[in-house]
């Protein structure tokens, strides 16, 4: 079960891949929630731990949505 800060993250990230065809970065989603870097990057391991996203670590534009909230 996600919180709806994560739910919001998650729609973000989705949204973003949907619109630009790449992954966004940290400071996008940040950009795009009116929240800051650390909170999104918080939140973005707490879906990774869960099975919704995953990323390379340290690396830029490597997120991928691997659960969707419809699924």
């Amino acid at each position: 079960m996600l919180t709806i800060k994560q739910k919001m993250v998650l729609e973000a990230i989705e949204w973003f891949i949907n619109e630009k065809q790449y992954s966004p970065t940290y400071r996008e989603l940040a950009t795009i929630l009116k929240c800051d870097v650390r909170q999104v990057f918080e939140k973005a391991m707490i879906l990774e731990e869960k099975g919704y996203i995953s990323t390379a670590n340290g690396k830029a534009r490597t997120i991928k949505v691997l659960k969707h909230l419809d699924d």
